[in-house]
């Protein structure tokens, strides 16, 4: 798996985030809360559920898992 087919599957995905604790563990989340904006970009406040089991080492670990997933 390469690099650029890890992006280009996160650009098909919609409704989830790469996010990273202040641990430096890494995960994809589909699962959470946010308010709805009038219009596109904007200023958005998002909560994230993460289970345990989705926090990874890194990036690309993150990544992988997200697509085994299928979200």
């Amino acid at each position: 798996m390469t690099d650029t087919d890890r992006l280009n599957w996160l650009e098909k995905q919609s409704g989830i985030a790469l996010i990273n604790d202040d641990f430096g563990h890494w995960a994809v989340s589909g699962e959470g809360v946010q308010n709805v904006p009038d219009k596109t970009p904007a200023d958005i406040e998002t909560t994230f559920f993460v289970e345990k089991k989705q926090w990874k080492r890194n990036i690309r670990k993150a990544i992988d898992a997200a697509m085994r997933e299928d979200f």
